[in-house]
């Protein structure tokens, strides 16, 4: 069984927006560069809990600073269970809960993935930037107005995550994720790879998303 955590701040009624995390972590390591270890869970320090550290975050502060908007923490299961011969295993948690989800009521999806790296460097994936261009423009203006250092205007990657099946539901989505993480579906995916300065740096740009951008003053 798989299960999908939802946290609910701000207001009841009115249009939401949502911070989105996977909290589970792979059950293999493919990408281990030692093969007799590709069978040992991944532990998943950034992939995973990276994102998971952001969104407790933005929770502790908005249990202490109610915010104007309404604002879910979504912290979703199954993100991780796919393979090349299976990508319907993946983002298992996110598809169910653009399936239930009330598109009306969303006004965006700002998904967190493997933004702990120590050497931090987060560009607009690919899909973010075709789909959702005024959420890459807002997250841009985030970074800039919080002194984050290390968000680049230019698309990257075209990564499949998270926020894909919001998109295909007709809800706006974007990926704040540093893909250049060599540590990837490894067993070296460990705390020692990831930095207090990175989760820092991007929680900082979650809670100007969350009290001081346009979207924090949407009314009803």
């Amino acid at each position: 069984p798989m299960t999908n955590v939802i946290g609910r701040f701000g207001p009841d009624a009115g249009r939401r927006i949502a911070l989105l995390a996977h909290w589970d972590s792979r059950p293999w390591s493919d990408h281990d560069p030692d093969s007799t270890r590709h069978a040992e869970p991944m532990p998943g320090a950034n992939d995973g809990a990276s994102g998971v550290a952001v969104l407790l975050e933005i929770a502790e502060l908005m249990h202490e600073k109610s915010p104007a908007v309404g604002v879910e923490l979504v912290f979703l299961d199954g993100e991780d269970l796919g393979t090349a011969s299976n990508p319907d295993g993946y983002c298992r948690g996110s598809r169910i809960y653009a399936a239930r989800a009330r598109r009306e009521d969303l006004l965006a999806g700002f998904v967190f993935d493997m933004i702990g790296d120590r050497d931090l460097s987060i560009s607009p994936d690919l899909v973010s930037a075709s789909n959702a261009t005024n959420l890459v423009s807002l997250v841009l203006e985030a970074a800039r107005a919080t002194g984050a250092k290390h968000f680049l205007p230019t698309p990257k990657y075209d990564v499949f995550d998270d926020h894909v099946p919001l998109i295909q539901a007709g809800i706006p989505a974007v990926d704040v994720i540093d893909f250049d993480y060599p540590e990837w579906h490894t067993t070296r995916d460990l705390p020692d790879r990831v930095s207090a300065a990175s989760l820092a740096e991007v929680a900082a740009v979650a809670a100007w998303i969350v009290y001081d951008s346009p979207l924090a003053t949407r009314r009803p």
